[in-house]
């Protein structure tokens, strides 16, 4: 009788051992084909609406939240997104940290589909990983490859580095593990080396994609040309965007087309929210003194 039962149970065991061998792991292609809808293409321009930049990012929700780093869009005025083989210009920003280099615009979309977060925490090095973006502009290339190390720069900087093929265009793309869904997000801040990859942890900006405080910063509209971009209305869209220090820089070229009291006291408040006070406080002097003499 024992015998038997010894017989049976190992004859179960090796059933459930050859059913869980054979259930395999997604493969390149599944993960490519969950993931390819849900990876946005993000184009980057100046004030002439000239191309300066491309990179990617990611479909967080169905109503069209797209996170990518802010490292892509800083310096330019007009981005444009594309996702799910559709064009769009972001209604606003929503969720911006510039320290731990993330961004996240809002499209006026729903129903999107969307790319799950998982828990970083669990990533060790030796898994596999991949990443689908735009490089040298060839929209939703895949890339497979490992992670090499886990990195802390400091501050709240945590990065993963890893394998794989990565150029310009690579910016901003979901890093996503066997799954599909996503662990990282690839970032070249300028203190890093270029040759070598890098893709900030998701837990390290978890709680800004989870937060309910939305900016809702407004973005200059590719499409609108209603509004003449002068220096002084470019000072006037990077405040709103909450880059004061940009837009300090075109405040001061706008007093060079013409000099006024309201340009003097924008640059003030920008002193003010960066905590120069003592200029800020310059600033608004000479914004009385300009009003004082006509």
């Amino acid at each position: 009788m024992k015998k038997n039962f010894l017989l049976v149970a190992s004859i179960v065991l090796m059933l459930i051992a050859t059913n869980l061998f054979s259930q395999k792991m997604p493969s390149g292609y599944d993960i490519f084909e969950k993931a390819k809808n849900a990876v946005a293409i993000i184009n980057v321009y100046d004030e002439k609406r000239n191309l300066i930049r491309i990179g990617a990012g990611f479909t967080y929700t169905p109503d069209g939240q797209i996170v990518t780093t802010y490292n892509l869009v800083s310096g330019g005025t007009y981005v444009k997104i594309k996702v799910n083989d559709k064009e769009y210009v972001p209604m606003a920003i929503y969720k911006i940290d510039r320290r731990r280099d993330v961004v996240v615009y809002k499209i006026d979309d729903n129903g999107l589909p969307f790319l799950s977060v998982a828990n970083s925490d669990y990533v060790k090095v030796g898994d596999r990983v991949f990443t689908i973006g735009n490089p040298l502009g060839f929209e939703r290339s895949f890339t497979e490859g490992i992670i090499s190390a886990k990195r802390d720069f400091g501050a709240g900087k945590v990065y993963f580095q890893f394998t794989g093929p990565t150029t310009e265009g690579m910016e901003g793309s979901p890093l996503l593990n066997e799954n599909g869904d996503v662990i990282g997000i690839i970032s070249s801040r300028s203190y890093m080396d270029r040759n070598v990859n890098f893709a900030i942890q998701i837990n390290s900006i978890r709680e800004i994609l989870e937060s309910t405080d939305v900016k809702n910063y407004s973005v200059p509209n590719f499409f609108v040309y209603e509004k003449p971009m002068t220096n002084y209305n470019l000072g006037l869209s990077y405040e709103s965007m909450g880059d004061h220090a940009t837009a300090i820089w075109y405040y001061l070229k706008s007093l060079k087309d013409e000099v006024t009291p309201e340009t003097y006291r924008r640059l003030a408040y920008c002193h003010e929210q960066l905590g120069n006070f003592k200029t800020a406080e310059s600033y608004y002097k000479k914004a009385r003194e300009l009003e004082e003499s006509k």
